[in-house]
C-alpha cells in the first residue's frame, strides 16, 4: 500500500504564534456559517494566484494549525485504510459472511494477509454509495407505481 510520511515538525514560538492565529481565523469563519477557504498565495506582496479550498482540506488545515499552534509536534501521513471484513461488514449493516460472498463474487475487491482478506475503505464506502444510489431509485420507482395504481 502507498503511504508518505513526512517527518514529524515542531513550530518555532513565532510559527506557533502565527498558526494559533490563522487556525482561530479559520475557526472564527466556520462559526460565522462561511464554507470552505480562499486562499491568496503571495510573494514580496505581489498575489500570485487565489485557491478554493475544499472543505475536507479545510479541516486538517484547521486541524494542523491548531495543533501546531499548541506546540505540538505534527506529522502527514498519507495512507489507503484498510479494514477487515467484520469492519466491512458493520460499516454496511451487514454480516460478515455477506461481505465475504461479496468479495467472492468479486463485488468487492480485497486481498488477503494470510486467511484474513483486507479490503480498501475507499472501495466499501463506494459500494455502500453504489448501493444506498440504487435503493433510493427503486423507493421512488415504487413510489411512482403507488401512485400510477392509486394506492396513494
Amino acid at each position: 500500500m502507498p503511504r508518505t510520511t513526512i517527518d514529524p515538525t515542531i513550530a518555532p514560538e513565532h510559527d506557533a504564534l502565527l498558526a494559533h492565529e490563522a487556525a482561530r481565523a479559520i475557526e472564527a469563519s466556520e462559526a460565522a456559517g462561511e464554507i470552505g477557504l480562499r486562499m491568496q498565495l503571495t510573494h514580496a506582496g505581489h498575489e500570485l494566484t487565489t485557491l478554493d479550498m475544499p472543505p475536507a482540506a479545510v479541516a486538517l488545515i484547521r486541524r494542523l494549525l491548531k495543533e501546531m499552534g499548541e506546540g505540538k509536534a505534527v506529522t502527514l501521513v498519507s495512507d489507503e485504510p484498510e479494514i477487515t471484513t467484520e469492519q466491512a461488514a458493520k460499516l454496511l449493516h451487514v454480516s460478515r459472511p455477506y461481505v465475504v460472498g461479496l468479495v467472492d463474487k468479486g463485488q468487492l475487491p480485497a486481498r488477503n494477509v494470510g486467511k484474513q482478506r483486507r479490503l480498501l475503505l475507499k472501495d466499501v464506502l463506494a459500494y455502500k454509495r453504489d448501493n444506498e444510489a440504487k435503493r433510493r431509485e427503486a423507493l421512488h420507482e415504487l413510489a411512482a407505481l403507488d401512485q400510477e395504481l392509486g394506492l396513494r
